[in-house]
């Protein structure tokens, strides 16, 4: 596993994981919580594992959860085309989509360890010129992430999906970026994210014109 970020007063930890065994906890994991949940993903969870990228939270040392992030094939194909197959993805080598993100039961609720996984999960595609994230959204999540500051946009009709009815959404990571630094000029909560992100702290005041959004985005590559 490859350590990403740590926070030795809480005990949460980050991961990219690495190497089969590591991997194959993590989506057994997904398979346990996908089963408690009553989600059908029929195996999709393991149609992919070859062009996935797996990153994982540990809180004191548990695994808590993780996020299972999934390039285009050789034909520049997302997994979430086999449900929307006339969403059209421009530029599809900048694109991915987020299979699952899901925490253990005793962890869930504590929002701050899902901004944790979702943060290094940004920071990877930015490192990897991924500019634009396709994930399925129930209609009753959708406006909890878009009140966390995830400014998603709907690209598929309701459809089923994993046994539920979900929207296909589209996310820009620079409309991330931009909506969590506005965020942050008014919310301490927001500015731990920020920390996080850029992995330095961030003088809030400065932060306030397109022009600065777009430097820091690029800096946020470079960290």
């Amino acid at each position: 596993m490859l350590p990403l970020w740590k926070d030795a007063d809480s005990g949460v930890r980050v991961v990219r994981l690495t190497e089969t065994e590591e991997i194959e906890t993590l989506v057994g994991l997904f398979e346990q919580i996908a089963a408690d949940e009553n989600w059908q993903p029929d195996g999709a969870l393991r149609f992919w594992l070859d062009r996935s990228v797996f990153f994982a939270l540990e809180v004191n040392g548990k695994l808590a959860g993780g996020l299972q992030l999934v390039r285009p094939d050789l034909n520049g194909t997302l997994p979430c085309q086999t449900v929307w197959p006339e969403v059209q993805i421009a530029n599809p080598r900048r694109c991915a989509h987020v299979a699952i993100l899901a925490l253990d039961d005793e962890f869930r609720g504590q929002v701050m360890l899902f901004w944790r996984l979702a943060v290094e999960m940004w920071r990877y595609c930015v490192g990897e010129n991924i500019a634009t994230l396709y994930i399925e959204v129930t209609p009753r999540v959708l406006p909890l992430y878009r009140r966390l500051g995830w400014p998603l946009q709907i690209r598929g009709d309701l459809r089923l999906h994993w046994g539920e009815d979900c929207y296909c959404c589209s996310l820009g990571i620079p409309e991330v970026a931009e909506a969590l630094l506005r965020r942050s000029e008014r919310s301490s909560y927001y500015r731990q994210i920020i920390s996080q992100a850029f992995r330095v702290t961030i003088p809030v005041r400065e932060i306030r014109r397109a022009d600065v959004v777009k430097e820091a985005v690029q800096v946020y590559a470079t960290c």
